[in-house]
């Protein structure tokens, strides 16, 4: 039974986070950087226009140019960041402008007073708004005209004859005129991020990015907000732990003898015939997880070495960077979740203690649908990158955000596979939710993560093409942080939560509490926490005071889990001995929780206050903290499920637990060295280099082909070796277990029968016994 207070406390994380954070979508909308109806000179001349901006706004998504470079940061991390790039070559172009017009030479060939002089009437006449609300035209100066004639010469060339340093091959964008809209774009990103606000002191992307050359530097509210977040983070974690121990969380285990044997009954008890069509779902999520790693390996080898691969020209010259890009991340999103469908398809009829009729049947159609998807979004991917996605590239090919990459109608099969997969499952389970049934126990509690899972994923179909760059990201957002970062962690408590009490390694009452309150905790800072990636993006300053508070706050539910974890762990040792059948189904379990600590806590809330985020976004600590929070946190769990279900699924004489082990020492140690020995000290030194220099070096080839950097990026080879040789053995294992599975003996209808955990109190000898903690 959980109590009032937990279930209030959940229900007002949930819906008051997202009443909280909505609210403030009205004002982000309001404050976004207008579209200027026209561009014009100062004699009156139009040079570009809103239809301009936008379409070259749709050519940088058409063809995946957020997976070649980022717009206000967000993006890859390999290539130029075009708005900070863009801004910089402004300001340069500028100051030439003037220095022949006033001095007949060009500004480097000035004396250090006159280019002083030029400096600041540049950064002058960049801050200045000439943008006017009444009538929607922008007025350039002639210097900013003669500028932004020579940066379409610029961006024309980079995108019509490439930039292999910058890992942009040649012809990337078809026609000059996409491309001078293209150059529009980048443009107007520019202009946002170099202008002030009317009324404000800031720019319209809140001085990012950092550049003294065109005056953007910190502002005040960043350092402010700042401080206030590291205040609330010591406020809130000493709240939490206060509730923590008066609760007596940490003695929920203590003098409760577990059941042991639950483990050993549960493998060798017969399977249902949707259980064992399950299977084929893991093998799927091997496949798709090697060859996203595969994709990783050639990302980290462009990187070094862009435009090459060990003199095949067949692979260097017909895969450009931005398509194994892509492919990596979609692969993540896919795999992971195609290993969550299965296991609770896999779960349900345990859960419901019955085999759903036809459930075996739905489970085939709902199998047959995902592989449709994921092949369709992946083909699609790849043409839209071609420059083949035509006037439906939409719909059918590159969407052209990063995460969201899937064309839309790819985007909408996939939720409607989700919520069939919500809907397979409730009927497996729905006897939980009967008359006299707790609604608030552990079954409807998984249930309401996954149903929760669904319906955020739905925030990704609130935009358009032609919907406004802030508002799409808003919404995009709410994908990729709130959904993964808040619901992820609601779905995550919820399994390990009923896996534990399944395997008779918790009591109910007590692993359903603490997974409400780490949820509850993680819902709402997670949901509220999404403002820390509006900062930069053409939002207004509202977010750097609530964003910036709230998501320090996102690791406290995280250390909670792990405080947790190793406290109960004293008294469940048998989760860690050989003898016990799902050892390797809960290390992974045990890892993801880890790595939530390391991954998306101590690595996420480094970048997280808006002073250290101001230099650092954008570079490749924001990269460390995605592989060790996706991969590690989310990535691990999905093994952990997957091999849970799996271990009840195959015959146990053929369970090799060898393979098992070598998998997870090698995919958790080489993240390890990936993040510790190549992403991270490469993202110091990007962090250095964006406060020296401004972010546009920090990103251009300048910073890249620095010896230690290109150094780091080849010794990156080992650690990628070593994941990819544990999920190797975690494939073979997995085709091996395909050929080894039992055969279905529970048919449609059929009661399925488990055993119940028999958790009683501990002998008096067991509890005067020592604890020890598992090495």
């Amino acid at each position: 039974m959980v109590s009032n207070s937990l279930k209030v406390l959940f229900v007002f994380s949930l819906f008051g986070a997202m009443a909280i954070t909505l609210g403030g979508y009205k004002y982000t909308k309001e404050a976004a950087p207008p579209y200027p109806e026209k561009v014009i000179s100062p004699d009156g001349q139009e040079i570009t226009n809103r239809a301009g901006i936008l379409r070259g706004q749709s050519v940088w998504q058409k063809y995946g140019l957020m997976d070649n470079g980022s717009v206000w940061g967000h993006g890859t991390y390999r290539g130029n960041d075009y708005t900070a790039t863009s801004l910089h070559l402004l300001g340069q172009y500028m100051r030439d402008y003037h220095a022949q017009q006033k001095y007949h030479k060009s500004y480097s060939e000035l004396g250090q007073d006159e280019q002083a002089a030029l400096d600041r009437l540049v950064i002058a006449e960049l801050k200045e708004n000439r943008y006017d609300e009444a009538t929607g035209q922008l007025q350039l100066t002639a210097a900013q005209v003669a500028a932004l004639k020579q940066l379409r010469q610029h961006w024309d060339q980079v995108f019509s004859k490439g930039d292999v340093r910058n890992a942009i091959s040649p012809g990337v964008v078809n026609t000059a005129e996409e491309r001078q809209d293209l150059a529009d774009f980048f443009f107007w990103t520019a202009w946002a991020a170099g202008t002030k606000r009317p009324g404000k002191d800031l720019t319209y992307t809140n001085n990012w990015p950092p550049d003294r050359s065109v005056g953007n530097d910190i502002a005040p509210q960043a350092v402010v907000w700042s401080i206030a977040a590291l205040l609330g983070l010591m406020v809130a974690l000493g709240g939490a732990l206060a509730v923590f121990f008066r609760g007596s969380f940490d003695r929920d285990l203590v003098g409760l003898e577990l059941d042991q044997r639950v483990g050993e009954k549960l493998i060798h008890r017969p399977i249902s015939v949707s259980q064992r069509k399950t299977a084929k779902y893991f093998l799927v999520v091997c496949l798709l997880f090697l060859l996203q790693l595969l994709q990783g390996g050639l990302m980290a080898h462009y990187t070094v070495h862009p435009g090459e691969f060990y003199g095949l020209n067949f692979i260097s010259d017909n895969i450009p960077y931005n398509l194994p890009k892509s492919w990596h991340l979609q692969l993540a999103i896919f795999w992971i979740s195609v290993s969550w469908i299965g296991a609770a398809l896999y779960l349900g009829p345990i859960a419901g203690r019955r085999e759903p009729k036809a459930q075996g049947l739905l489970v085939d159609i709902l199998f047959g649908a995902v592989v449709f998807v994921a092949v369709g979004a992946l083909l699609g991917t790849a043409a839209g990158v071609k420059g083949m996605g035509g006037p439906w590239w939409f719909w059918l090919a590159h969407q052209g955000w990063e995460f969201l990459e899937l064309g839309r109608l790819w985007q909408i099969l996939l939720f409607v596979g989700l919520v069939i997969w919500v809907v397979l499952v409730f009927r497996a389970v729905r006897p939980n939710f009967g008359k006299g049934q707790d609604r608030w126990g552990t079954v409807p509690f998984y249930t309401y993560s996954a149903i929760a899972i669904v319906s955020f994923f739905a925030f990704g179909l609130f935009y358009h093409p032609g919907t406004h760059l802030t508002i799409a990201d808003f919404w995009r957002w709410w994908v990729v942080h709130t959904w993964v970062e808040g619901i992820f962690e609601f779905f995550a408590a919820a399994a390990i939560a009923y896996v534990v009490t399944t395997l008779g390694l918790a009591p109910k009452q007590k692993a359903l509490r603490a997974a409400y309150l780490t949820a509850s905790l993680a819902l709402f800072s997670g949901i509220i926490g999404v403002g820390h990636h509006y900062y930069w993006f053409g939002d207004p300053d509202l977010w750097l005071a609530i964003g910036g508070v709230v998501s320090t706050m996102e690791p406290v539910p995280i250390v909670l889990l792990l405080l947790k974890i190793i406290l109960d762990s004293r008294h469940s040792m048998t989760a860690t001995q050989e003898s016990f059948p799902y050892k390797w189904p809960m290390m992974f379990l045990g890892a993801s929780a880890v790595w939530a600590f390391l991954g998306a806590g101590v690595f996420g809330f480094i970048i997280t206050t808006p002073m250290v985020n101001y230099y650092e976004h954008s570079t490749y600590l924001t990269m460390n903290h995605g592989h060790t929070a996706l991969f590690g946190t989310y990535g691990m769990l999905a093994i952990g499920l997957m091999l849970f279900s799996l271990r009840g699924l195959v015959k146990p004489e053929t369970w090799n637990n060898s393979l098992l082990k070598l998998a997870f020492y090698g995919m958790n140690g080489g993240l390890l060295l990936m993040a510790v020995c190549t992403l991270m000290p490469v993202g110091f030194m990007q962090a250095w280099d964006s406060f020296v220099n401004g972010l546009w070096h920090a990103r251009s080839e300048a910073f890249y082909e620095r010896p230690l950097v290109e150094a780091i990026g080849q010794w990156r080879m080992i650690p990628d070796f070593i994941i990819i040789a544990g999920a190797l053995c975690l494939v073979v294992f997995v085709v091996r277990a395909m050929q080894n599975l039992k055969p279905a003996e529970i048919m449609d209808g059929d009661p399925v029968e488990i055993p119940s955990a028999e958790i009683g109190p501990a002998s008096a000898a067991d509890q005067a016994a020592p604890t020890t903690t598992p090495a």
